[in-house]
């Protein structure tokens, strides 16, 4: 039986600008199949094959559930941001990064990095090298802050 919940997932596709709301929503659908708890804990150690049975069945489960939040994480995303996230291993990091994007302190990322940028002058005696990489680093960055926020 599929989760009647997940309408406000198809009604409500991440979309750049509307990840508060979606992030809620997203919440919304997990803790009504009771696995919300995978964005919070860590995933257990694979036990041994000698480990008592039990712990067999929760690593089973939770790798199962993490299956399935990871599939209604991206199912519930534009097809730019899936592309993004497609090779992301587990529901956690994909979260991170689109808090890293998205989240309320993106537009302060955006604004530290272009300050970084216009701030930058490289010390006497220190690398070119070093002071270039750094500036491209903070340039491509940017680009993508910038690059995703225009998507939508």
């Amino acid at each position: 039986m599929t989760n009647p919940f997940t309408v406000i997932l198809e009604k409500n596709q991440l979309t750049c600008r509307n990840y508060v709301d979606w992030l809620r929503n997203v919440k919304i659908v997990l803790n009504s199949e009771d696995i919300d708890y995978v964005l919070e804990a860590h995933m257990p150690a694979l036990p041994a094959e000698d480990a008592l049975t039990e712990e067999h069945t929760i690593y089973k489960k939770w790798v199962a559930d993490e299956k399935k939040v990871r599939s209604y994480l991206m199912a519930s995303m534009s097809n730019a941001i899936q592309v993004l996230h497609e090779s992301m291993q587990d529901s956690r990091e994909i979260l991170l990064h689109l808090r890293e994007l998205y989240g309320e302190t993106s537009r302060n990322a955006r604004f530290q990095l272009t300050a970084e940028l216009y701030g930058t002058k490289m010390a006497e005696g220190s690398s070119v090298n070093d002071h270039v990489l750094k500036n491209i680093n903070a340039i491509e960055r940017l680009l993508l802050l910038a690059s995703l926020r225009m998507l939508n």
